[in-house]
């Protein structure tokens, strides 16, 4: 009897490992940064105007306008998804909708995160 019970365990074990392999196979996965390329080469980016960006100054809808210290363009970021992880708290809620040159470019924010905003651009403003 207990011969037919490890053979049945030894076999329902077998059913398992063969199920796991042939049909869970993990699928092929690309890097972080291979998905951030891909990110970055199909986003399109857009011209907004001050009015259109002020229309975004809410938790849950959190647009700033960046001016870039390499080129002077005025950039538009869409940072609502951001809000919540803001090791800040919500003073990256003061000048949602406007200009946050000033509060980004303070002495408060580690170099990285001039590379990390860039996932959230969006476009940049009008002249």
């Amino acid at each position: 009897m207990l011969d037919l019970i490890a053979f049945l365990c030894c076999i329902s074990v077998t059913l398992i490992l063969l199920y796991l392999i042939v049909f869970r196979r993990p699928k092929a996965r690309t890097s972080q940064a291979q998905e951030k390329k891909i990110h970055k080469k199909s986003r399109v980016f857009k011209i907004y105007t001050r009015e259109e960006v002020a229309k975004h100054c809410s938790r849950d809808d959190a647009w700033v306008i960046i001016k870039d210290k390499e080129t002077g363009e005025d950039r538009v970021y869409d940072v609502t998804d951001y809000v919540e992880e803001h090791p800040g708290g919500d003073s990256i809620l003061s000048h949602v909708g406007s200009e946050s040159t000033e509060g980004f470019h303070g002495p408060q924010h580690p170099a990285t995160v001039f590379v990390m905003v860039e996932d959230f651009l969006i476009g940049r403003l009008q002249d």
